[in-house]
């Protein structure tokens, strides 16, 4: 079987099988990762089809070399045994290993996974890594009037802008830029990072000025565009009944009404989407209103538990929380004075 060779500054840093298609570039999460600023977020598709071998530069930046020309993008063409295929400071070559005549078996029956051969911790630390990005499958939900839908984050590192072409997530507004801003995920946790934007990225409300994490359930404003970023988290013993409360908080303040809240469970339920996600991309809730409720989720499911389940007792349990936060208050005030 033939192989896929990266080799850096003569070191090679990778080696796979030739195998179905292979993305190569900076972005984490892609299959083989050259980490320079040369070489795009996705620069080239390595693609195995019988014995052959085809590459497409994917509309790189800086382009990719092919022996004394240049790919067109988007333009697949075969890489044979022999050419250096070269992206910023990688080369690219094909493969055919050797064949260990001693081993007996058919190399049909022992070939390799699709797995790429850099180092034993640090790529062990890599595939947990990319195994907990895909596990929290991060959402961007756009919550402009004009435009609602979820943005699903496919990339480890993906850049948030007007230009679809350049941007892992599109936002076609005139207060957004180009390249607005970039959303990481590295050690565990999400980053929003400006990319220079003109009109500013912002965290709950406050404008961001270095890399910020940001936890799910966070609302994020791009230029003038609202939006709630969500992701998956490991489920908990009271998921379900702080969900329904939750639903029923949201019905008792007046932001939606109760039909809206039946509705917006029912379809939770059903799918599994998250209620946070569902009420901003339907129009029912903004982004933020959901990001309060959830940080108030705690005294939430507090109340609505001493309050109960029938609607009497949850205005009662409210009326008793309104209280306390005009005691809250008005203690605020007198120390201010003081």
């Amino acid at each position: 079987m033939k192989r896929i060779r990266v080799t850096v500054g003569g070191e090679v840093t990778a080696e796979v099988d030739a195998v179905g298609e292979i993305v190569i570039g900076r972005a984490e999460g892609v299959d083989i990762r050259v980490n320079d600023p040369e070489v795009s977020s996705r620069h080239v598709r390595v693609r195995a089809a019988g014995d052959e071998v085809f590459v497409t530069d994917l509309g790189s930046t800086n382009g990719t070399g092919l022996g004394d020309g240049t790919l067109t993008p988007n333009a697949e063409v075969p890489l044979r045994r022999g050419q250096k295929l070269m992206l910023g400071p990688a080369m690219v070559e094909v493969i055919e290993p050797a064949a260990d005549a001693d081993d007996g078996h058919s190399g049909d029956m022992f070939e390799a996974e699709h797995t790429v051969a850099v180092g034993g911790a640090g790529m062990q630390a890599a595939l947990i890594s990319v195994a907990r990005f895909k596990a929290a499958a991060p959402r961007l939900v756009i919550g402009a009037a004009h435009d609602r839908r979820t943005v699903a984050i496919q990339e480890m590192e993906a850049v948030i802008g007007r230009d679809g072409h350049d941007c892992q997530v599109e936002i076609p507004h005139g207060s957004v830029s180009s390249r607005h801003a970039a959303l990481t995920f590295k050690d565990g946790v999400f980053e929003l990072r400006d990319l220079g934007s003109r009109n500013g990225t912002f965290v709950s409300g406050a404008k961001i000025t270095e890399p910020t994490i940001i936890a799910p359930e966070t609302a994020v404003t791009i230029g003038t565009i609202e939006c709630l970023f969500v992701c998956n988290q490991p489920e908990s013993d009271d998921a379900s009944r702080l969900t329904e409360q939750l639903a029923s908080h949201a019905a008792a303040m007046s932001k939606i009404t109760p039909s809206q809240a039946r509705q917006v469970l029912d379809e939770h339920r059903r799918t599994g989407r998250l209620l946070g996600e569902l009420f901003v991309e339907k129009g029912m809730l903004e982004p933020a209103d959901w990001a309060d409720m959830w940080r108030q989720r705690d005294v939430i499911s507090t109340l609505g538990s001493g309050a109960g389940a029938t609607a009497g007792s949850s205005s009662k349990g409210w009326i008793i929380f309104a209280l306390i936060a005009a005691v809250v208050a008005v203690a605020a005030i007198l120390m201010n004075l003081g």
